[in-house]
């Protein structure tokens, strides 16, 4: 015989509907705003999880806790990718002038 304990989650399930998701992109804007003060542009690099911590770990508890799991890592996947699509999108400007200059 094999015993399953039940287990308690301290996050309570996320309710998709109108309030819970704009409650969710309050929280992450949140969040992101406090990595941006402290020039953290990738959440789940391990090398700035002590930094997080200490200086954004109640907005990253507010994130976490008023989104869904699948959300935060999507969000956080795609802080990164629009940074990285952000400079490339400035080098291309920049090359496009220094292109028009040239002629």
């Amino acid at each position: 015989m094999v015993w399953i304990p039940f287990v308690s989650s301290s996050k309570p399930e996320f309710k998709n509907n109108r309030e819970a998701r704009k409650l969710c992109w309050e929280s992450r804007d949140e969040y992101f705003k406090c990595l941006d003060k402290i020039d953290i542009i990738s959440p789940i690099d391990p090398k700035n999880k002590s930094k997080i911590k200490a200086n954004c770990s109640t907005e990253e508890n507010k994130f976490e806790q008023n989104c869904a799991n699948s959300w935060i890592s999507y969000f956080k996947e795609k802080r990164i990718t629009d940074y990285r699509n952000n400079l490339i999108q400035k080098k291309m400007e920049q090359d496009q002038l220094e292109a028009d200059m040239k002629k």
